[in-house]
């Protein structure tokens, strides 16, 4: 890869390439848990820094961070009359950016209707805020079955990586790490005893996802682990799709999205979402894992080497902020990473020319329901050899 490639790739801030392509998509700006009516909040996405708040009658918005009069915070605003004041002069506005009152100016004044603060459309679906960070009319936000069913349980969970978000999604198809950084016994127990085998796997790439499928020996004879991951254009990573409602076998969905806050840092947004008729997880036959203690390796910056997550910050983080792919050496191993960055280059180019990236839904009646299906099972040696995982648009 070029420096140029590396470049188009990695710049996510207003008028870059991906930059501008992710912001056609719908994206995770939060949990709606993290705001509620007392007290607005900074945040960053995409390079930009923004107002994250929720009106007196539960609308979020997410808007320019600073008043339009004087250019004072509004993260130090009151959440009243509608809106957001700003502490200074009192000038509110609501989360479509409209100014409602302009407290100093005499009561008969229409400048307030031409005052306005630039702001996004936030929707919240499935326990995530989801915002809208381009311009003209957005697409449908994608009704994930895990994201709109009323049964079972959400968890969430995230993390903030102090590297680019490339670096996270590409390692998503890296079948190989999973087995030498996470496979690797430490203080005699593995943090993925059955990622130990390095795998049998084959990658493939489609327009709308690339994924592979890794093959391991069971813990039994006549058993394997059958392991399938997708990338799914923008930034979301499946690691099991999970069961529709309805289905005879209810299984755990286990997806993340990898989402810029800017070039050198990403937050992850992790979901597991459990049927609550589940009367069998997909994973469940792992075995409860014992939590060894941790071992704090490195010289400028330590982590725990006997956690996933500590693992994954010594491999992604110590790459540096933006990891120089010009002087790389990639192999046959290599070949799901390179499928990653060819299916987001193709997306990014796509947009560029005007045209949609992967994804998008603009149809309303595709929308009904959206279901990633990709599995991670022990099953008996042969099974699911023949399984392909796909996005499926179920009708209604």
């Amino acid at each position: 890869m070029d420096h140029a490639e590396n470049e188009l790739l990695t710049r996510v801030g207003p008028g870059t390439a991906a930059g501008e392509t992710l912001r056609k998509y719908w994206l995770p700006v939060g949990l709606s848990t993290e705001i509620n009516s007392d007290a607005p909040k900074l945040v960053r996405w995409l390079g930009e820094d923004l107002l994250l708040f929720r009106d007196e009658i539960g609308r979020v918005g997410l808007t320019e961070p600073s008043c339009p009069h004087r250019g004072a915070s509004l993260d130090y605003g009151w959440i009243e009359a509608g809106g957001i004041r700003c502490c200074y002069h009192g000038w509110v506005f609501d989360v479509n950016g409209r100014c409602l009152e302009q407290p100093g100016e005499p009561p008969d004044s229409s400048f307030k209707d031409k005052i306005r603060l630039k702001a996004y459309p936030v929707r919240e679906l499935g326990g995530l805020l989801w915002a809208y960070l381009g311009s003209g009319q957005p697409p449908e936000l994608p009704n994930y079955h895990f994201l709109v069913r009323d049964d079972g349980e959400r968890r969430f969970s995230g993390y903030v990586r102090e590297c680019n978000y490339m670096q996270q999604l590409e390692n998503a198809l890296d079948p190989v790490h999973a087995t030498i950084l996470h496979g690797r016994p430490v203080h005699g127990f593995s943090a993925a005893p059955e990622w130990m085998e390095t795998p049998d796997f084959n990658v493939t790439a489609t327009d709308s996802m690339a994924y592979y499928v890794a093959r391991r020996k069971g813990p039994e004879s006549g058993t394997e682990w059958h392991r399938e991951v997708a990338y799914v254009p923008p930034i979301m990573v499946v690691h099991h799709g999970g069961s529709l409602p309805g289905d005879s076998v209810a299984e755990v969905v286990d997806v993340a999205w990898r989402m810029p806050i800017d070039d050198y840092n990403t937050r992850t947004f992790t979901l597991k979402c459990l049927p609550g008729a589940m009367v069998k997880r997909g994973k469940v036959e792992k075995q409860a894992r014992p939590k060894p203690p941790p071992l704090m390796r490195g010289t400028r910056r330590q982590w725990d080497m006997a956690t996933i997550n500590g693992q994954d910050n010594a491999a992604q983080v110590s790459q540096g902020p933006i990891v120089d792919r010009t002087r790389e050496h990639l192999g046959h191993s290599d070949r799901g990473v390179i499928q990653v960055r060819k299916l987001w280059q193709s997306a990014i180019e796509r947009s560029l020319q005007g045209e949609d990236p992967p994804n998008l839904i603009r149809n309303p009646t595709q929308n009904h329901l959206v279901h990633v299906d990709v599995v991670e099972r022990l099953v008996k040696s042969g099974e699911l050899r023949n399984h392909v995982p796909n996005i499926v648009y179920v009708s209604s």
